[in-house]
């Protein structure tokens, strides 16, 4: 249902619809087998996409995305957030719930938000934010050492940076050699990526800036009741007092 309505809808029209669409989508996947800890919708099956990932048919959220708010959930209670190139499903929970301040930005107009502030360059004070979400961002930006350095400095003391990345076993993977979107797709998976992180050499980055890193990782059976990836790792990089 979900890919045939991709096909037969335009784009635009989708997105000025998506909230409507979706409501209608959701009723053919209604159920209690599986639950999206983002909307709390109860259903029979996620819609599994092409890469294989779970995209809940009523909010949109991805797998991560869903572990995410997990994550944020026990932490949001008077706390100022920054949230660089927000998923529409997590923006729209935060905006809710939040009784702090959530701040959005996305530099590329790709995603909906209030500011465009350069992450290599953040157009904020220093020591501004409780939580700053950088997911899936890093691999993006070329001067990643630069990007690390202002996360550090506008994070509150005692204030986290929740980072995610798609990973790889061994070293990291960078050659700046590679400027074309077809070498960028051959040899880090996408067009507008620059590099692919092991889980250590990023936690080794962050740490050179100031950070103090700690590891998260999570082990899921494949059919898990939240659509959860089967296996997953954030790394929480807090700036101590």
């Amino acid at each position: 249902m979900y890919e045939l309505l991709k096909k037969l809808i335009p784009k635009t029209l989708i997105k000025r619809n998506e909230p409507i669409i979706r409501k209608f989508i959701s009723l053919f996947y209604k159920g209690n087998r599986f639950q999206c800890t983002v909307c709390d919708f109860k259903m029979s099956r996620f819609i599994t996409l092409k890469n294989e990932d779970k995209l809940c048919p009523k909010c949109g959220s991805l797998s991560r995305t869903r572990r995410l708010w997990v994550l944020l959930e026990p932490k949001l209670k008077n706390a100022k957030i920054l949230h660089f190139s927000p998923s529409k499903s997590i923006k729209s929970r935060l905006e809710s719930l939040t009784n702090g301040t959530y701040i959005t930005t996305d530099y590329a107009g790709e995603f909906e938000a209030m500011k465009r502030l350069n992450i290599e360059s953040i157009d904020e004070p220093d020591n501004q934010y409780n939580i700053v979400i950088c997911y899936h961002v890093l691999e993006h930006i070329e001067n990643d050492l630069t990007a690390m350095k202002e996360l550090y400095r506008i994070t509150k003391p005692d204030g986290i940076c929740i980072v995610q990345t798609p990973f790889k076993a061994g070293e990291i993977y960078e050659d700046n050699s590679l400027r074309t979107e077809e070498e960028r797709l051959l040899h880090f998976g996408q067009k507008d990526h620059v590099r692919i992180y092991s889980v250590e050499s990023l936690i080794q980055r962050l740490s050179s800036v100031g950070f103090h890193t700690t590891k998260q990782s999570y082990k899921e059976p494949i059919t898990n009741r939240n659509g959860f990836s089967a296996d997953e790792t954030i790394i929480i990089a807090k700036k101590l007092i």
